[in-house]
């Protein structure tokens, strides 16, 4: 049992060398290398859930999936302080990880925000990204109730954030294309949510 421990610990030592890791990040593919640009090392429990798939793909000469903490330390210092400030990261399957706004954990990872893929028709996402493009002024937006804000991203994603009604009335006619989604009990109950249009898709985050 010792060996078999003492093995897999040596191993997880290895995953700690400098070598490049590929992150998805808002759609976007990022190569990074953490030792360079002085990354944490990712914590034992992270470490123990990536080995396996690690270890496969560097046998097949594949570069590894990067941990959140290299991740998060490769944005804030490749990006704008204002694109990564109250900005965490949202595990998601298609796009491996979403920069969306909230509170993040020492991983950079989300504490709370859930985010959803919404089923928006290909006439609708049309027009949906129209909208949100146009609100993007980096500015508060007005509306009939909170304000409004709409940023775009570095990493190529465009967000519309504030309380479900108030981002309803920013997005105009083009809101429909979400469906019941922004008059869900989550999301209406939801101190603030984000619409993001990101890789030829949107979420809905709460």
């Amino acid at each position: 049992m010792r060996l078999v421990l003492a093995i897999l610990l040596a191993l997880l030592g290895t995953e700690a060398t400098a070598q490049s890791c590929v992150a998805r990040v808002n759609a976007q593919e990022l190569i990074i290398v953490p030792e360079a640009m002085g990354a944490p090392a990712p914590g034992l429990r992270e470490r123990l859930r990536m080995w396996p798939s690690r270890s496969w793909d560097r046998a097949w000469g594949e570069r590894v999936a990067c941990d959140s903490a290299a991740v998060t330390h490769f944005l804030a210092t490749t990006m704008r302080l204002e694109e990564t400030e109250g900005y965490c990261l949202a595990a998601d399957d298609a796009n491996g990880w979403l920069l969306v706004p909230g509170a993040r954990n020492y991983r950079g990872r989300c504490t709370k925000t859930v985010c959803d893929r919404v089923n928006v028709v290909a006439d609708g996402m049309e027009s949906l990204g129209l909208a949100m493009t146009g609100l993007v002024t980096g500015r508060r937006v007005d509306s009939d109730a909170e304000a409004v804000t709409a940023v775009a991203h570095g990493t190529g994603a465009v967000l519309v954030t504030g309380q479900a009604p108030a981002v309803a009335t920013a997005l105009g006619p083009s809101a429909t294309a979400l469906g019941t989604a922004l008059s869900a009990p989550v999301a209406a109950g939801a101190a603030a949510v984000t619409v993001i249009g990101v890789g030829g898709a949107i979420y809905l985050c709460s």
